[in-house]
């Protein structure tokens, strides 16, 4: 079995202040818009609820105990949980599975009566970030979380004549073969998209190696057909628009390789030169700590980034940020979906008073999670085992990070996603611009 540390995210179901330039044209606008939009691609969300019941250490009892109808003695010896664990549960429970294997009539697999156990035992605990990863879900969650997937890279709508692609991951074997943003599948190797079903649809594009022909139709009503072969796809996560100096900068959510893909856009936006920065990391539910912590370090001063506590409020571990920073005018865009580390990235940058926070109030995540791999059966535990504290030592669990400017939505875009806003509406962004005038 493997451990990795990650602070992640996933909202109940992932961690990133000029004259204001003329607003562009509705139609340059929503071209810009699209070399923002975040690549959903085939996200496995694993629908996850439990943890590990770790009945393994030996304990004496010492009161009087009843197990299997006889009195228990002093040698005899039972699997507990830990040192506070009640003894008669503990051998209730172990006597209850016993019961069901001497005693039940009908068909049944002990081990999925085991696998009920320890779902119901993480359950109990009522943490929503504390999972159990059933057989055969820990790679979809590895794959999410990573943001990596099996795929050809496009993240598409269904509709009645096909799939309409709304984004192509750059890179992507369909990148590669020509598709584009707006085209139309309308045909996989020869059968209509509408004959396929979920399962031929995932044995297809869930297999790297497949090679697929897709009857594609481009906006421009051309068509023609692509071959493209299945691979692995690394989802993009930084997303960089030049509104006339102006450098919008969206982190959809804090993968793998976001780190690194927000210093090359950096590296970029340095050479050519701007006015101000503008950081989006509304609907970012968090994801790897150590991504957001590249993050942060590169846009804050040295100093302490985070921290974090265990349960006891032992100091597990302390975020440094080097002496590079940026040195234009910031501002973050929050919303109630910028979650954990996120907010680890917003809260720094608040305590430093290196941006202006504008949106509305943050969803108020800071614990870690650390994950345990079964790879024998595929499985898995997601523990909650610290909290994080930002650089002023608040721990902002359950309350949020209020914006230094509150902005609301239109109410008609108050609960959609930031790709859904057109431009004009996009107020708490207009609000962003505003501070560079």
């Amino acid at each position: 079995m493997s451990e990795e540390k990650e602070q992640e995210q996933k909202l109940p179901e992932e961690r990133e202040k000029i004259p204001a330039p003329e607003n562009p044209s509705k139609e340059k606008a929503k071209k810009e818009r699209s070399c923002i939009r975040v690549n959903g691609g085939v996200l496995f969300l694993c629908a996850v609820l439990l943890v590990i019941v770790t009945v393994f250490a030996t304990f004496f009892v010492a009161d009087k105990l009843y197990y299997n109808g006889a009195l228990f003695r002093e040698s005899d010896s039972v699997s507990f949980a830990g040192e506070n664990t009640d003894k008669y549960k503990t051998a209730k429970f172990q006597d209850i599975l016993t019961f069901i294997e001497n005693n039940y009539c009908l068909d049944y697999d002990i081990n999925e009566v085991i696998e009920g156990a320890i779902s119901g035992a993480v359950e109990a605990l009522g943490d929503p970030y504390t999972r159990y990863l059933k057989p055969g879900e820990l790679d979809a969650y590895v794959d999410y979380i990573t943001g990596t997937y099996t795929g050809v890279g496009i993240t598409y709508t269904m509709t009645e004549s096909g799939m309409l692609v709304s984004d192509v991951t750059a890179e992507s074997p369909a990148a590669a073969a020509g598709m584009r943003e707006d085209d139309l599948i309308t045909h996989i190797n020869g059968k209509a998209v509408a004959d396929y079903s979920d399962e031929e649809m995932t044995a297809l594009f869930g297999t790297a190696g497949n090679e697929v022909q897709l009857s594609v139709t481009h906006s421009d009503d051309t068509a023609e057909t692509l071959t493209i072969t299945v691979a692995r796809v690394s989802r993009q996560s930084v997303f960089v628009t030049d509104y006339e100096g102006i450098m919008y900068v969206r982190i959809t959510q804090f993968d793998e390789d976001t780190g690194a893909e927000f210093l090359q856009a950096m590296e970029k936006i340095e050479a050519v030169g701007c006015k101000g920065m503008i950081l989006d990391l509304r609907d970012n539910g968090g994801g790897y700590e150590s991504q957001a912590d590249i993050v942060a370090d590169r846009i804050l001063p040295a100093g302490v980034i985070a921290y974090s506590e265990d349960k006891n409020g032992n100091r597990l571990s302390e975020i440094l940020s080097d002496e590079t920073c940026i040195n234009v005018p910031l501002a973050v865009l929050v919303n109630g979906r910028t979650a954990s580390a996120s907010e680890l990235v917003t809260g720094a940058i608040r305590d430093y008073e290196k941006g202006t926070i504008i949106g509305t109030k943050t969803f108020g995540k800071a614990l870690g999670q650390t994950r345990r791999e079964y790879t024998e059966d595929g499985s898995g535990i997601i523990l909650t085992v610290a909290r994080y504290f930002t650089p002023s030592g608040e721990c902002i669990h359950g309350t949020g990070i209020t914006p230094d400017l509150i902005v609301e939505l239109p109410e008609e875009y108050a609960e959609a996603s930031i790709d859904e806003i057109p431009f004009e509406q996009d107020t708490q962004l207009q609000k962003a611009f505003e501070l560079f005038q």
